[in-house]
């Protein structure tokens, strides 16, 4: 019985530890910078957000095209503090859900590799 309780914390705790890995990193970068640039008075709430994954597709140009569009979000402030501007061969990508008011919202945001900045992100 003792052997089974061993076994059963032995393959438990690890599981517990893996769920304080990147996923929590970026929910929480994300959740930081929302809290930070969303427009005065705007608090989301019941924040879902989709598994991390790595995305080759982004270029240059198309973060620039990102960030040039989210200065005129309706939801953020238009002074919004990104990553340097430095080249980007793969990014983490990450959607969340929310509400707003009683709206459904979503985002999709364009993390470094590191997790440590947001380097661009879109309304959808």
């Amino acid at each position: 019985m003792r052997h089974l309780i061993y076994i059963i914390i032995g393959i438990a705790a690890p599981l517990l530890f893996a769920s304080c890995g990147p996923q929590a990193e970026a929910e929480e970068l994300v959740e930081q910078f929302m809290e930070q640039n969303m427009r005065e008075g705007l608090k989301p709430s019941s924040v879902h957000f989709t598994d991390i994954d790595s995305t080759h597709a982004m270029t240059d140009s198309i973060v620039i095209n990102l960030r040039q569009l989210a200065k005129q979000a309706k939801r953020y402030r238009t002074d919004l503090k990104y990553a340097p501007d430095e080249p980007f061969h793969k990014l983490m990508v990450t959607r969340v859900r929310y509400e707003l008011d009683d709206q459904e919202c979503s985002d999709t945001y364009y993390l470094d590799m590191a997790l440590t900045r947001i380097v661009a992100f879109k309304e959808n």
